[in-house]
């Protein structure tokens, strides 16, 4: 399992987010699939969540999407044995 941080902008997405009434679970499960760095995960990540790595400004960073059903995405960055939770949030927001 690995560590968790958080970005400042991180936690201000995630009050963003639980202010319009997102469903903040659905983030938790994502956060701990990433955490959890097991071959089962890394599968349900790519599988069910479109987990990739990014490229262009955004390189060395990973996104997925949080919900099938929503626009809402988690970009993170690993560093060793932690993962640096960058972002939440829709397209618009975090590649405009």
């Amino acid at each position: 399992m690995l560590l968790p941080e958080f970005t400042p902008i991180f936690n201000r997405d995630v009050k963003a987010i639980a202010r319009r009434h997102h469903d903040i679970e659905g983030l938790r499960r994502v956060m701990s699939l990433v955490l959890a760095d097991d071959e089962q995960s890394r599968d349900e990540l790519r599988r069910r969540h479109r987990a990739h790595q990014l490229t262009g400004e955004w390189h060395g960073a990973w996104e997925c999407h949080i919900e099938n059903s929503s626009d809402l995405l988690l970009i993170w960055m690993r560093r060793r044995d932690t993962v640096i939770f960058v972002r939440a949030g829709s397209h618009a927001a975090l590649f405009r």
